[in-house]
């Protein structure tokens, strides 16, 4: 019997809101995104190297929500490698740092010149709020 209400008491316990513990707070969190590429008229201008195969360059994004943020990414546009097989300009996903900041590679190819890519970063934070943001980058030749 006292087994039996131990077990009860621990379930009762275990299963209760903590008076200990604070309730999340996700009102500070959000999304961030941004690049170190010079802006032209609000948009992030890429220079392709034309000594390369692709361009590079990577994306900072900042939660204020602290670490371990799960931030997932996509483009507007995608590159075909060979027959059926699509790749996006962007690495699929990322994880921030104890600080709530991520860096994620952002690759285009010379197709790409001339055009206006909008990379999208969202996550979803503890309180099951979805934090979505965007950025443009126009990849240039200026040689």
């Amino acid at each position: 019997m006292k087994r039996l209400l131990l077990l009860i008491s621990l379930l009762i316990i275990g299963c209760s809101s903590s008076i200990t513990s604070p309730e999340e707070d996700c009102g500070s969190c959000g999304l961030d995104i941004t690049s170190s590429l010079p802006v032209v008229d609000g948009i992030h201008q890429l220079e392709f190297n034309q000594n390369l195969a692709q361009t590079y360059s990577t994306l900072d994004c900042a939660t204020d929500c602290g670490w371990s943020q799960h931030i997932q990414w996509d483009s507007d546009y995608m590159y075909q490698i060979v027959p059926n097989q699509w790749i996006s300009l962007v690495n699929p996903a990322s994880m921030t740092d104890e600080f709530g900041e991520g860096k994620i590679v952002f690759a285009v190819w010379e197709e790409f010149i001339g055009h206006t890519v909008t990379i999208y970063g969202g996550y979803t934070d503890d309180c099951g709020d979805h934090h979505v943001d965007s950025l443009k980058v126009k990849v240039v030749n200026n040689e």
